[in-house]
């Protein structure tokens, strides 16, 4: 996010609770990402941070799920900003002051960290979408082993060194994976169905140790207005799979993310022939953009955004009702 704001013309402030975090940013994660230290980025001490006498265009809030809502709290108290970006999922859900949380966003403009749905390659399989006349079917995989999330941040040894293997403080698949479920709720918006109010089945698998567990595999499903729909994710299939299939009568719409390296691909099929599109990107970019859309957009069309915090909250009500179901 320093990167992809700095890459915005941006100047990037970052604080941790933890000054051995941001020693760990500077001297090895940066560079090892990028080449070499930022010094336009500058790291500062949380107890220095409602001294800078700032308004900020944007807070980003990139810390474990449990904590979101407090520190929210905590910058509307202290910080004066613009726009706040707080990564997904929007809670842990077990939040108990979401209901509060969402009274106080009213008058803020609050988004939540689910950057493919406004990626180039997205938006134009949702164009595409929202013309298809007789849908039959949907189904999301958003599928990734541990590995990669383990890989990016080498200082841990398993999932359960932090939030990720506890499901309760925001980790599991349901919660950590919730890219797939948002961009599902968004499809299921454009045909007038809330999957909170509807009578859909899921099952999940638990992972357990150190007196932790996280769900390792989870589904969803349902049937309605005679369309099927259909969500697996999991924490263990490598390579990871990410896609979106959606079957009509004569035709299947197909979005797969990173179908190559930096490569995302829409793929229109029909009884004739085959379409596809390409969109190159890289993993920078992904962020570059979504900080892009974030500073450009006016207030009045807050409620068009993808990553508005009304999506983001439907997101986590669905979670909580699987996770309490299942849990039983």
């Amino acid at each position: 996010m320093s990167y992809a704001c700095r890459k915005n013309g941006l100047d990037v402030y970052v604080t941790d609770s933890k000054l051995a975090a941001l020693k760990r940013m500077r001297n090895e994660i940066y560079p090892k990402r990028y080449g070499s230290w930022d010094d336009k980025i500058k790291l500062i001490n949380i107890e220095k941070l409602n001294k800078i006498d700032k308004l900020f265009d944007l807070v980003i809030i990139g810390t474990p799920p449990n904590t979101h809502i407090k520190i929210y709290d905590y910058c509307k108290r202290k910080v004066k900003y613009k726009k706040i970006l707080i990564e997904k999922p929007i809670s842990n859900y077990l939040e108990k002051n979401l209901h509060l949380f969402q009274n106080k966003i009213k008058n803020d403009m609050v988004f939540c960290g689910y950057n493919h749905s406004i990626s180039p390659s997205f938006k134009f399989f949702m164009n595409k979408f929202k013309k298809i006349k007789d849908i039959k079917k949907i189904k999301i995989n958003w599928c990734e082993s541990w590995e990669g999330i383990l890989k990016a941040h080498f200082w841990m040894k398993t999932p359960f060194d932090s939030y990720l293997g506890n499901i309760k403080d925001g980790g599991g698949a349901l919660q950590e994976h919730s890219h797939g479920l948002h961009i599902l709720i968004l499809l299921l918006n454009e045909l007038n169905i809330d999957l909170n109010n509807i009578d859909s089945k899921s099952n999940i698998v638990f992972k357990k140790g150190k007196n932790k567990k996280y769900d390792i595999f989870s589904n969803i499903f349902g049937y309605q207005n005679n369309i099927y729909f259909n969500y697996n994710t999991d924490l263990f299939t490598y390579p990871a799979e990410k896609r979106i299939k959606v079957e009509g009568e004569e035709k299947i719409f197909e979005w797969i993310c990173n179908y190559q390296e930096n490569l995302d691909i829409v793929k229109i099929t029909n009884k004739k022939k085959i379409i596809k599109k390409t969109f190159k990107k890289t993993r920078s970019s992904e962020f570059e953009n979504e900080i892009k859309h974030i500073i450009n957009l006016k207030k009045k069309d807050y409620n068009k955004s993808n990553i508005n915090v009304p999506n983001a909250i439907k997101v986590i009500n669905v979670i909580k009702k699987v996770i309490e179901k299942n849990e039983k």
